[in-house]
């Protein structure tokens, strides 16, 4: 397979092993959100985040999936791009300081879809910016419509994570199928 992104694509499941780690750290998150340990909820999130790489990386090969190829450059963009969650925490303590925790899974909503957006790019699917979009819809929502319960937004970013994955594995399977068929 000579193009890097679809090499990179088929390596990674279209990310969606990577996707389906973060969902499920997002559900966790939210489930103690909801029952009112919001500070735990929090640090679930922040910690987490920053084991969703190994982790997915460690289930990756479990499914004994392949790695890109030495030449294959995007494992470097992705190390990159994986930064600018860190770098966005300044913006998730400003909005969430003076008590305002219920703005904290809509504010990491919209971050997180801010950095899936140039995954369309890696792994060359347009996808990913469905996905992003609706993360950053999702955390606009919930910080400004639906205000009610601040683990929702964790539980409706989660699901959207899952479906995602559930997308990205439908479209990888079928590219692998036409190209053993043809």
């Amino acid at each position: 397979m000579n193009d890097q992104h679809a090499q990179y694509r088929h390596c990674h499941l279209g990310g969606a092993v990577y996707l389906t780690v973060e969902g499920l750290l997002w559900l966790f998150s939210a489930s103690l959100g909801a029952t009112g340990r919001i500070p735990a909820a929090m640090l679930t999130l922040l910690i987490g985040g920053m084991l969703i790489h190994p982790i997915a990386t460690a289930c990756s090969r479990l499914l004994r999936l392949p790695t890109p190829d030495g030449s294959n450059q995007l494992p470097i963009l992705n190390t990159w791009l994986a930064l600018t969650i860190p770098l966005g925490l300044p913006l998730i303590f400003m909005a969430t300081s003076s008590g305002r925790e219920d703005l904290f899974f809509p504010a990491f909503a919209v971050l997180v879809g801010a950095h899936w957006l140039p995954f369309t790019y890696i792994y060359s699917m347009k996808s990913f910016l469905a996905l992003a979009s609706s993360l950053v819809l999702a955390g606009t929502l919930f910080a400004f419509v639906f205000t009610q319960s601040c683990s929702t937004c964790g539980f409706v970013v989660g699901g959207i994570h899952f479906l995602f994955a559930i997308i990205h594995y439908s479209i990888i399977r079928r590219e692998k199928e036409a190209s053993n068929s043809g």
